[in-house]
């Protein structure tokens, strides 16, 4: 199985079970949170592709999602930006973005792994806002603007995952990372890594997110050094 195809059928429906939410509105008016954690889904993607021996980049930039069917979502003009990966010159490879919690609207088929068709949706990718200039035809179009590519090494998001990922909520005593520490980054990956290779067994049609966390926090001790050494 090519690693695309291994991240779209066996990682994004881990990852989606650990992470998506449905879209809720940010207090004080903070605007939408579309329930995706884009971030922690492409450190994952980016690390997994790379266990697999892939060539693997972070990216980060905005998205415009234009259909009559959907209300606005975009992150154009906003100071938070979307992350996705590029997997051996493909991209994007975003395994979060999803519509499923938007009720009765155009669905995509699977994770987005590349431009085209993607069930009722096209995907493009661009390097600069100008492809919204040219013409849309009426239907539903999914465009990934890219702005940065990162050029952090596996072992320094390993290290510190925050350096891509939203900061750590020290404040809140249930947080992942109060509870679990930043490691569970790595303990996540190791765990699709493996479950993507055929020597673990998924975990979402057996346990609900927090238990699945709290057993993938418990089960995979020295992650960190397991995913670099795999890397190397």
């Amino acid at each position: 199985m090519s690693v695309l195809k291994t991240l779209r059928e066996s990682v994004a429906p881990e990852l989606n079970h650990l992470y998506t939410n449905p879209p809720a509105e940010i207090p004080n008016g903070g605007g939408l949170d579309y329930g995706w954690h884009g971030r922690e889904h492409a450190l994952h993607a980016f690390l997994v592709a790379r266990m697999f021996g892939a060539e693997a980049e972070l990216c980060t930039g905005d998205f415009a999602v234009l259909s009559r069917f959907v209300p606005a979502l975009s992150t154009l003009g906003k100071d938070e930006q979307h992350a996705w990966c590029s997997v051996n010159g493909v991209a994007p490879i975003d395994l979060s973005m999803t519509f499923r919690h938007l009720g009765q609207v155009p669905q995509l088929r699977s994770a987005i792994v590349g431009e085209g068709r993607n069930g009722d949706w096209n995907v493009s990718y661009a390097e600069d806002e100008s492809v919204l200039d040219e013409s849309i035809q009426d239907g539903n179009e999914i465009i990934f603007i890219e702005k940065k590519v990162h050029a952090d090494s596996a072992a320094a998001l390993v290290a510190d995952p925050y350096v891509i990922i939203p900061p750590a909520k020290t404040d809140d005593a249930t947080s992942w990372h109060a509870l679990y520490g930043p490691s569970l980054y790595a303990k996540i990956t190791l765990h699709c890594f493996r479950c993507a290779s055929g020597a673990a067994k998924n975990l979402r049609h057996r346990l609900n997110r927090a238990d699945a966390v709290a057993w993938i926090a418990a089960n995979y001790t020295d992650a960190e050094t397991q995913v670099l050494a795999k890397i190397k």
